[in-house]
């Protein structure tokens, strides 16, 4: 039996850490060049258009994340398990991204900055949700063996999955998910007392909505619930 969790526990994280590189890699990426087209180039100057992760990644914090997965793997069990324990190491302070440097006081137009900054990373990811979905439709399955083609089609999904996850998450409207600064530009200026509270209050928040049950049920059955209707209509696009 332990044997078998550990095997699991190696598939898992065989996926889901260049998942994640993916992910992070793309989200500094297109946030430079989303900053630099909305008139700042600080993270440009700083090389930042870059897709090699290794100027994306936190190399130190990125260990942490996989010794505390490695210590914890016991308790552990399935993907999604996984993807709420880097969850919790996100909200404890363990940092395995570099934050892209970008000056928003720069912006051509403030609130149009913003919101771009924010929804390019979710759109990232779904586009490489479907970049995936279109390798495994045009997958060679002729220079391959059965089990490499299942192999291979099993880590694409993986990943398609996972990205459109994050994707979602980051359209949260609550800190210190990316559609938290969403608003900071959408909401008058009466109620920006309303956005400093969900700031200050969020981690709690956010626990509420992890752990209490009932509502965690809800909570992430509405984001299981999102994330298909997106995979869905990204395969209308496909097959």
């Amino acid at each position: 039996m332990f044997n078998n969790q550990m095997l699991e526990m190696f598939n898992v994280l065989a996926v889901l850490f260049p998942t994640f590189l993916i992910i992070f890699t793309l989200r500094g990426f297109f946030k430079t060049l989303v900053a630099k087209l909305m008139g700042d180039t600080t993270a440009y100057d700083r090389g930042f258009l870059s897709l090699n992760p290794l100027v994306h990644i936190n190399l130190s914090g990125f260990v942490v994340a996989i010794v505390a997965i490695f210590l914890l793997s016991s308790f552990l069990s399935g993907y999604m398990s996984f993807v709420f324990l880097f969850l919790i190491i996100i909200l404890i302070g363990v940092k395995f991204t570099i934050s892209t440097p970008i000056n928003e006081d720069n912006f051509n137009n403030y609130t149009l900055g913003i919101i771009l900054i924010t929804l390019i990373v979710p759109v990232a990811n779904f586009l490489t949700a479907l970049l995936f979905m279109y390798l495994i439709k045009y997958f060679p399955v002729i220079f391959f063996t059965k089990y490499a083609y299942a192999s291979f089609i099993n880590i694409f999904r993986t990943i398609i999955d996972f990205v459109v996850f994050f994707g979602v998450l980051d359209l949260i409207p609550l800190p210190p998910f990316d559609g938290g600064r969403l608003l900071r530009v959408l909401l008058p200026r009466k109620m920006q007392g309303v956005v400093d509270w969900l700031e200050q209050y969020s981690i709690f928040i956010l626990l509420f909505l992890f752990f209490t049950p009932v509502v965690k049920d809800y909570f992430f059955g509405t984001i299981s619930a999102i994330t298909f209707l997106i995979k869905y209509s990204l395969a209308l696009l496909v097959f």
